[in-house]
């Protein structure tokens, strides 16, 4: 049931503070503001206690714009959503309307007593019994740091389902948990499926050819499977609040890079081919809590903690887009700045981005067909044979889109089922499917043009401008940009005008003006000449010294080095992944899967 789960959403530490932003579930749009308080509250973190979140469906009740375009107003400890078109005002707990500008007059005139803008607002049926003029107040929880909604349930029912046992609260990555591990939080948006997104995660063959120049073919090649001795084991478990869980696990072995060393090398290892294997391997462990958090690590066991873990979180912001999160998760003695992180990630994300524009549409129009011929996902719309029972015709989608050969696709052929099974109950997913198709179709004939690489791995669109700390570099980088081109125009001009002019001279020639001598005393006049004299002299001595050829070309060098630096750090955050770096890129291939 893919209402009553919890979905992330955005990092804490991306959400700003006093300032709404909006998310997306489903095609529907929430704003989420994080506010800084002392009192306790139902809406809030795991994490600190200081951060308190609140959600809403973004949307005032008056005129319905966005409550994302408004701001957050304060009284005392509560806070509220302030709509920007007429000033309505929202709590943040509960969506309750406390405030419409327009109305306090009359509210305050005992004169007009039958004054509509007195009136109680009419109640809406329903067991949350809102008012018309309320917003509706969404849970939010911080997990981890780790923002996450329930889009069905307000703060209160999730807060007493969960008491009561009803509600899982959102699942955890237990390393995060253990101190000594630290974490980096990656994010970026991508205008690809979620379900299409998810499924990649969970493959692990690609990694060897797709990101074949990232040096990580060893690191897929342990959850892959060679079918004969690492065979891959698929676990699931169902939980009495609709949950499903798969864990797929195999040994933590060479498997694709062993075979091309010793088999498909024009330079065989044989020493390393004959060597026995002197320990048990661990296992190469994935696991999918559905619909949206998925961890992948090498343990001794299934529940054994491992000492490094690579944890994803997709959230579903539509259909055809997605959004992804992600953590490295392990043991280090000090933690590497996230900005850092985000451009090697950016750089691995972009590898195989765009080879899943394919399968994103593939799958989307097969989807969109089934539904036309009264398929449903959930095997519940078909037809009826000559006797008139209904008969259950499923969208089977990924068992006839995609051919599936490899040994290793145990658990992505347990995923396809569940989506198969299980999408057309996702909130506007058939009406979102089917509205995508009727816009890039015509007579059942898919048109839709093929993406530029520009839009599909627009780094600023997609990551910059949600990441702060991302934002923060680049703004950064403007600044060491504008500050070295200042530096190098201001030395250069000093350099041409000092060799031409004294500023002593100078000094002393505006001095003897007529108009100076005029109007000043002698004693004034001679305090000047030689506080400037001083101020003159200095100013020669540092002039002489930075215009020195060697001091002037050393400054003007390491102004060229900054603003290049500067400005190969800001293309990181940027479009990048063009057709010549990825022809480029392919070329790797070679080096894990040698050609015969």
């Amino acid at each position: 049931d893919y209402n009553s789960q919890w979905y992330p959403v955005t990092w804490a530490r991306d959400v700003p503070i006093n300032q709404p932003i909006r998310v997306t579930l489903f095609d529907v749009d929430y704003v989420l503001a994080k506010t800084m308080t002392t009192s306790t509250s139902s809406q809030g973190s795991d994490d600190d206690d200081d951060e308190v979140f609140f959600a809403m469906i973004d949307r005032c009740p008056h005129k319905k714009v966005a409550l994302s375009e408004g701001r957050i107003t304060e009284c005392g400890d509560k806070r509220y959503f302030q709509c920007s078109y007429h000033g309505w005002t929202f709590d943040g707990e509960n969506g309750e309307c406390t405030e419409i500008p327009q109305t306090l007059i009359a509210q305050q005139n005992s004169n007009k007593p039958s004054s509509s803008y007195n009136q109680s607002p009419t109640k809406k049926t329903g067991t949350n019994n809102r008012r018309r003029d309320d917003a509706t107040a969404i849970a939010v929880r911080v997990v981890q740091g780790m923002v996450w909604l329930h889009p069905s349930r307000t703060p209160l029912e999730a807060l007493a389902a969960m008491e009561m046992g009803e509600l899982l609260p959102p699942p955890r990555v237990p390393e995060m948990d253990v101190e000594g591990y630290r974490s980096t939080p990656v994010v970026r948006d991508f205008p690809i499926d979620w379900t299409v997104l998810m499924e990649n995660i969970m493959d692990p063959d690609h990694g060897h050819f797709a990101h074949s120049s990232s040096g990580m073919a060893k690191g897929f090649d342990w959850y892959s499977s060679d079918g004969v001795d690492n065979q891959v084991q698929v676990k699931e478990d169902f939980s009495d609040e609709g949950g499903w869980k798969i864990t797929s696990s195999v040994n933590a072995v060479e498997k694709l890079v062993k075979y091309n060393r010793d088999v498909r090398s024009a330079n065989k290892d044989e020493s390393n081919s004959n060597k026995a294997t002197e320990e048990t391997p661990k296992k190469a462990t994935t696991t999918l809590i559905a619909p949206s958090s998925i961890t992948m690590g090498r343990r001794v066991n299934s529940t054994d903690l491992a000492p490094f873990v690579t944890a994803f979180w997709v959230c579903p912001t539509g259909t055809g887009k997605s959004r992804f999160m992600s953590a490295a998760i392990g043991k280090t003695p000090f933690s590497i700045p996230r900005w850092l992180i985000h451009i090697n990630i950016n750089n691995f994300l972009d590898q195989d981005t765009f080879l899943l524009c394919g399968q994103h549409r593939a799958v989307l129009e097969r989807e969109a067909e089934g539904y036309l011929r009264g398929e449903d996902t959930s095997g519940v719309v078909g037809g009826s044979d000559s006797s008139g029972t209904t008969t259950t015709t499923p969208n089977s989608v990924r068992k006839s889109t995609y051919v599936y050969r490899s040994p290793s696709e145990k658990m992505p052929v347990k995923v396809g089922q569940f989506f198969d099974a299980t999408l057309s109950r996702a909130p506007n997913r058939k009406e979102g499917v089917l509205a995508w198709y009727g816009k890039n179709s015509n007579n059942h004939k898919l048109l839709e043009s093929w993406p530029s690489r520009e839009v599909v791995l627009d780094r600023y669109a997609q990551h910059t401008k949600i990441c702060q700390d991302s934002m923060d570099v680049v703004k950064n980088c403007d600044k060491v940009i504008g500050t070295s081109k200042t530096v190098a125009l201001a030395l250069t001009f000093m350099k041409m005008v000092w060799q031409r002019s004294s500023p002593t001279a100078s000094v002393e020639t505006a001095l003897k003006n007529p108009f100076v001598s005029g109007i000043t005393v002698a004693a004034i006049r001679q305090m000047l000449a030689r506080s400037t004299s001083i101020v003159c002299s200095l100013t020669s001595r540092i002039g002489a010294t930075l215009l020195r050829d060697k001091a002037f070309y050393s400054i003007l060098a390491l102004a060229f080095l900054s603003h290049s630096l500067a400005s190969r750090v800001k293309r990181e955050f940027f479009f990048k992944f063009d057709e010549e770096l990825h022809r480029t890129d392919v070329k790797a291939i070679a080096k894990n899967w040698m050609d015969l």
